[in-house]
């Protein structure tokens, strides 16, 4: 939508762990380092930790992209299971036959192909993401695997990799043994101030930008307070801030529309008590100067959502009346001519929808986020919440 407004080949700030995006901070440098040292020196168990929307899953994308085709790679995602059925799904990764196996039949088939890659001098790897789900039985049956080994050589090298809650079940007495075996730990911390500025000029870079500066310094100092360095915080901020900005014709983003991107964001604000019902919550800006500004940032929203519907209107009836002068012509040519014409009419007509939705959605919007007071002796105010559609981009 906002891509050719701000000269962007595509969107830098999807969600998705897209490994051509991957920005090498001085701590996933360190991590990537630990990595590739592990499965060089066919290290046992590697845990990888970080927070939330750190980049873990990025960063392994991007190893996967390193690791030599002689090395077998499975990966495990659903991780809050059972044994047995971590087994099968670790056996599907390897193209194995699972058909109303037991457990007994699918360690065996695991093991033959283990021992079929080592003898043909070829490693396999297991990466298992969001271990932090694994029950603590299965974690130790999961350290029984290790012991599939040939002539001291480990058969399978695992990476666990999940968030900080992860390396507190490991700190367990129960599961000390397990600990024993891990040969390599790091941890992912998020990005400081410097390298937000970075990681968000690295991902403009990746998606084309002419001009990095889309964000202003005021904008980058707001981004790393409210994501507190969290890349996918980060993008979640920066994509929205890019939307609104296409709205509202901004082609530098300054610190006030960081700000009232994060505003809107959900989440109770500071000062409410926990007890208040969900439909009775009111939430209230930090000052007056901050609400007048969050006022006219929708106000300018408004007007461009408006301008765009007149506009589409005004389309719309030209090629009406185009249409009505060329009915009363029927030679073959206007007969083909009168069809696409219909056709742009009912797209066009397809687009003011959307607009009118969207300019009735940023309504909504004006009023959950606008604050309120409650009235002495009156029924409470209630925090409008308009459900969020993803529909077509309108046209520009």
């Amino acid at each position: 939508m906002y891509e050719s407004f701000y000269g962007l080949r595509e969107k830098p700030f999807n969600l998705t762990p897209d490994p051509d995006y991957f920005y090498m901070s001085p701590g996933h440098e360190n991590v990537f380092t630990h990595l590739e040292y592990a499965i060089q020196e066919s290290k046992g168990f590697v845990v990888v930790t970080g927070e939330v929307g750190s980049g873990k899953t990025t960063l392994i994308n991007y190893l996967l992209r390193k690791i030599p085709q002689s090395i077998h790679v499975g990966i495990i995602n659903n991780t809050l299971v059972q044994f047995q059925e971590l087994l099968r799904m670790i056996c599907l990764e390897f193209d194995l036959e699972i058909a109303n196996a037991e457990k007994s039949v699918l360690l065996t088939r695991l093991y033959s192909y283990l021992l079929d890659k080592y003898s043909k001098r070829e490693r396999v790897i297991l990466i298992i993401d969001e271990a932090q789900n694994l029950p603590e039985k299965t974690l130790e049956e999961i350290r029984m695997l290790s012991n599939l080994e040939a002539e001291k050589h480990h058969l399978l090298q695992m990476i666990l990799v999940g968030q900080p809650q992860l390396k507190e079940k490991l700190e367990r007495k129960s599961l000390e043994q397990f600990v024993q075996r891990i040969t390599v730990y790091c941890h992912l911390d998020a990005l400081d101030k410097v390298q937000v500025d970075y990681y968000v000029r690295h991902r403009l870079k990746v998606a084309g930008a002419q001009n990095l500066d889309l964000f202003d310094t005021e904008a980058l100092d707001a981004i790393y307070e409210h994501s507190h360095g969290i890349p996918r915080l980060i993008n979640m901020l920066c994509d929205a801030a890019l939307v609104y900005g296409y709205a509202d014709d901004t082609k530098i983003i300054g610190r006030v529309l960081i700000d009232t991107v994060a505003q809107a964001r959900p989440g109770k604000k500071k000062g409410l008590p926990d007890s208040l019902p969900e439909d009775e919550k009111i939430y209230e800006p930090a000052t007056p100067v901050f609400s007048a500004l969050l006022r006219q940032e929708f106000e300018g929203r408004f007007k461009v959502f408006e301008e765009k519907l007149a506009a589409q209107e005004e389309r719309i009836l030209n090629i009406s009346k185009w249409v009505e002068s060329l009915q009363g012509h029927r030679d073959e040519r206007d007969k083909i001519m009168i069809q696409l014409l219909k056709m742009v009419k009912k797209n066009l007509d397809r687009q003011s929808d959307i607009l009118a939705a969207r300019l009735q959605e940023q309504g909504a919007d004006l009023i959950a986020v606008v604050p309120q007071k409650k009235a002495k002796k009156k029924q409470p105010l209630i925090l409008l919440k308009p459900k969020k559609k993803q529909e077509p981009d309108p046209a520009p």
